[in-house]
């Protein structure tokens, strides 16, 4: 197990996915910059040990091979987290994500797309950013906070803790122990931190929860699964806020990727939403799913040689 998680790490590994073949082997997959690649394919017998070892260093049930399950553990400074669980033949396919607390350097399509992000921070309400697993969301929120830390106390909830920060307070979420997000929320406000971070809205209660503390004066930065910066707005529509409490509390919305660079190394491109944006989407009327912002950074990078033709055009339609 070490040699491959020593591997991994050496490559700058995002995840490591290991699942079953047609034959009776296993392949071990590498997904990095972007690109899933494999590493290796190992034999049945010698994979079920290296399954079982990554569940004991996991705290996980060795013997649960079909029902979900999640752990995590740390490998040198690295936390991995794993996630298990098997199909109908009841094979097991592992999933390790691999959570770099010392903060990589974060590259920019447009290093000026940062400056933009940092300059529209409100100074009390909700700020929200969005994208897909694996999108940079972690980092660039870490990297606004920390700008912010030196001056104000920042409180994080998250689920779990990805990067470990002694300048924050960090709460991280154990429903076992009925510490959700919603009740960690009102915990954090006991604290009377002025910046809040909750980690991801994902249903109802933490949304209208996050509202509450965003239109109590307080800073608030989270995430949100949704396509688009505009369907952000839509999302939280859909999870019962109330349109006019949305137009109180939201101050900014961000859609999120990492896109390919002909260098070979990861970039973040985001798409920003004005707060008169926010306003018309709220309003119920009809705005491009992507802003202006979106489409000239790419043409710029596509212009400088930033990127390819190809992922400008994949890009470009998504």
């Amino acid at each position: 197990m070490e040699k491959i998680l020593n591997e991994a790490m050496l490559k700058g590994v995002n995840d490591i996915y290991i699942s079953p073949t047609k034959e009776e082997k296993y392949v071990i997959k590498f997904h990095v910059n972007g690109k899933l690649k494999i590493s290796k394919y190992v034999e049945n017998t010698n994979v079920q040990r290296l399954i079982a070892s990554i569940k004991y260093r996991a705290h996980m049930d060795i013997a649960e091979k079909r029902r979900p399950q999640i752990g995590r553990f740390i490998f040198g400074k690295i936390w991995i987290r794993v996630s298990t669980v098997g199909d109908f033949l009841n094979r097991e396919t592992v999933v390790l994500r691999f959570i770099y607390t010392n903060q990589q350097q974060q590259n920019w399509v447009d290093d000026g797309q940062f400056k933009q992000l940092r300059a529209a921070i409100p100074n009390s309400g909700l700020f929200v950013i969005a994208g897909p697993t694996g999108s940079g969301k972690t980092s660039t929120l870490y990297r606004l906070l920390n700008n912010i830390a030196a001056e104000k106390l920042v409180l994080t909830i998250e689920d779990p803790v990805e990067i470990q920060q002694h300048q924050f307070i960090q709460l991280q979420v154990n429903t076992s122990a009925q510490m959700d997000y919603d009740a960690l929320i009102k915990v954090a406000l006991r604290h009377r931190p002025e910046v809040l971070l909750v980690g991801e809205i994902r249903d109802t209660a933490t949304a209208k929860a996050t509202i509450r503390a965003a239109l109590s004066g307080h800073l608030v930065f989270s995430t949100v699964h949704a396509m688009s910066a505009r369907d952000v707005v839509l999302r939280l529509l859909d999870l019962g806020i109330k349109s006019e409490q949305l137009k109180l509390a939201l101050g900014g919305v961000v859609y999120q990727r990492l896109i390919t660079t002909i260098s070979g190394t990861q970039a973040a491109l985001i798409d920003y939403l004005s707060e008169g944006l926010i306003k018309r989407i709220i309003a119920g009327e009809s705005v491009e799913k992507f802003s202006n912002m979106w489409r000239e950074t790419l043409q710029y990078a596509l212009k400088h040689n930033i990127i390819s033709k190809a992922v400008y055009e994949t890009y470009k339609a998504i």
